[in-house]
């Protein structure tokens, strides 16, 4: 989970902001429109690592709203007088998170490759409205001919005319901008995000709509695109459809790439070094300058009008070398310095004084359910009752349709045919995160947890998840509530104190294993399907977890998957055998230890041996 910066990282960016603050005192005007094309590109940048570093989508089209934006400040102003940057400011957000809607709502149905291919093909599109057509001057381009101003009726507050003034306007916004994206990554909103980036399908399995989060990234990103665009439209009173076209988009990744995905301030100053690096090598007198200091003039002015010939070349090495000795971006090669981040201390939390009591579990009900994948029927017509409060185990050969069966009532996948009932809600066909909030969680065959996060905040994540609306931005509402089910969970899934704030990458596999029970307990599940969750277990491990799940059952109905039929038919109050796909049997432990068919077909020797 992203941290607050470091106490090295605060003390660069201070150090930036004072030099900022400070450079209209000494420098020239082409020094300060240099700035200011920095400053708008910073908010630019920081808006597309939302997306990148945060929600983890890359796109492509980011230059869309960024064009948008500027052609905004076109479109308001009149010909001969300015526009009232009260009004065309917020016109340049509305017009930029409108599209995003739109956009977003069909991209981000997509995931991966073809979410880059969406979003590019979006772009060009806003691309060739401009550049094919004679909106706004077509390939031409448009002029604004008078700068903004925010006025009240006839009196003048600040103009942007003002080389000056719009400087600190720009700093001021890229300031603001910054601290607004830090604040939000940081709300339970902002930590979904970075759960989705991480691990999306068990973010879904908690109960989250990601579909809807990922959109609200993407309007947030799009109109704070818009908010520079309009900015950068300023600057010259000049705009082009080259400002929506793919390039910028491209560039746009690349300050992201060169500063650090996902820190937020490193993109900033990505585009501070892309940009001084760019405008370098385009001089051939800078270049001359600096070969001068370890060559003869009269070889540096030929190498450095060769290089400025030549500079974008020049700047795709500069990149390549700059990628391979930082794969972490300027933000990570400050990180090595910088020391461990520190992470917010846990609250302490006072045990409830009152007896908690037992809670009634769910009862699950299968009816002729199926699920075929063309000519394969991986599960066919199973029909089981799970009572509550009770540890039911599935059992049966590799291939049986075991974990296709949990698929199926997890909502990962939609039944062919029959029926699933929860409490006697019909849950069959739903989304994962439509099952997840009626009660139903689940673990995976594989572990699943977010391993870039502590047990705790692990935990934290799916405590949210009983709220799960997209537009938490309230740290305090139901914090304490939320934190007393996580610390309730950590102690029953038997997860130290010690280890609950150490990454979930560097806790044992067995671990691993008690902290996906621990979300599922925080989450506020009552019907828990554990695929395999004794796998790879040593024996101390798996009498622990063994344990675990026999407490559990007293307030949660249990059904798990397992291949350890030592501890199975330990743990289990019934036993449902599959055998290719089909119910074969179905009873206490002792029972399908002395079935016949269930011997013949799976447990062979096993169940006579293992007779009292």
């Amino acid at each position: 989970m992203l941290a607050r910066p470091r106490p090295l990282v605060i003390v660069i960016l201070l150090a930036l902001l004072a030099y900022a603050v400070a450079l209209p005192f000494f420098g020239g005007p082409f020094a300060l429109k240099f700035a200011t094309r920095i400053m708008i590109t910073g908010i630019f940048v920081i808006s597309l690592d939302l997306l990148i570093g945060i929600t983890g989508m890359v796109s492509f089209g980011h230059a869309l709203y960024f064009g948008l934006g500027a052609y905004s400040l076109y479109f308001i102003s009149p010909v001969s007088s300015a526009a009232n940057a009260f009004f065309a400011i917020p016109f340049a957000i509305l017009l930029a998170g409108a599209v995003a809607v739109v956009v977003g709502s069909v991209a981000v149905l997509t995931k991966g490759f073809y979410f880059i291919m969406v979003t590019l093909a979006f772009g060009q599109m806003g691309f060739s409205l401009f550049f094919d057509t004679k909106i706004a001057g077509g390939t031409d381009g448009a002029y604004i001919n008078v700068r903004p101003v925010f006025s009240i009726g006839s009196q003048q507050l600040l103009s942007f005319s003002n080389r000056t003034v719009f400087f600190y306007f720009c700093l001021a916004a890229l300031v603001l901008s910054y601290l607004f994206l830090l604040w939000l990554v940081r709300t339970p909103f902002g930590r979904v995000l970075q759960g989705i980036h991480h691990n999306e399908a068990r973010m879904s399995a908690l109960g989250f709509n990601t579909y809807a989060y990922k959109l609200a990234s993407y309007v947030i990103a799009g109109a704070m695109a818009g908010f520079a665009g309009v900015l950068f439209a300023a600057i010259d009173g000049y705009v082009a459809p080259e400002l929506l076209g793919w390039r910028e988009s491209g560039l746009a990744i690349m300050m992201v790439v060169l500063g650090g995905a996902g820190t937020l301030y490193g993109p900033v100053l990505g585009a501070i070094l892309y940009s001084i690096v760019e405008e370098t090598l385009k001089s051939a007198s800078e270049l001359t300058a600096i070969f001068s200091l370890v060559m003869n003039t009269a070889t540096a002015k030929w190498l450095g009008g060769i290089v400025a010939n030549s500079w974008s070349m020049a700047l795709g090495f500069f990149l390549i070398a700059a990628v391979l000795a930082a794969p972490k971006g300027i933000a990570g090669f400050i990180e090595r310095f910088a020391g461990e981040a520190k992470r917010s201390k846990p609250r302490e939390i006072k045990p409830s004084a009152e007896r908690r009591e037992r809670e009634k579990a769910m009862l699950l009900e299968v009816e002729n359910l199926s699920r075929a994948f063309g000519g394969l029927v991986a599960v066919n017509g199973v029909s089981v009752k799970f009572p509550p409060n009770k540890v039911h185990g599935i059992i049966g050969p590799n291939g049986a349709g075991k974990t296709t069966f949990i698929n199926v009532l997890s909502g990962a996948l939609k039944p062919s045919a029959g029926n699933i009932r929860l409490e006697n809600d019909e849950i069959g066909g739903k989304k994962p995160y439509h099952v997840a909030r009626r009660g139903l969680g689940r673990s995976y065959q594989r572990t699943n947890v977010i391993l870039p996060f502590t047990a705790r905040e692990n935990c934290a994540l799916a405590a949210q998840a009983q709220f799960p609306s997209p537009f938490r931005f309230n740290n305090k509402w139901r914090r304490e509530a939320e934190d007393e089910a996580v610390e309730n969970a950590l102690k029953a899934a038997g997860i130290a104190p010690e280890r609950a704030d150490i990454r979930a990458s560097n806790l044992s596999h067995g671990e691993q294993r008690q902290l996906e029970i621990a979300m599922l307990i925080a989450s506020g599940a009552k019907l828990l399907l554990l695929d395999e969750p004794l796998a790879g277990m040593g024996p101390e491990e798996t009498g622990r977890v063994t344990a675990l799940l026999r407490e559990l059952s007293a307030d949660h109905t249990i059904v798990l998957i397992e291949h350890d039929m030592d501890a199975i038919f330990a743990a289990a109050d019934t036993l449902t055998v599959l055998v290719e796909g089909k119910l074969l049997a179905h009873g206490t432990p002792e029972e399908i230890r002395n079935n016949k068919a269930v011997r013949e077909a799976y447990l062979g020797e096993w169940g006579q041996e293992a007779k009292p």
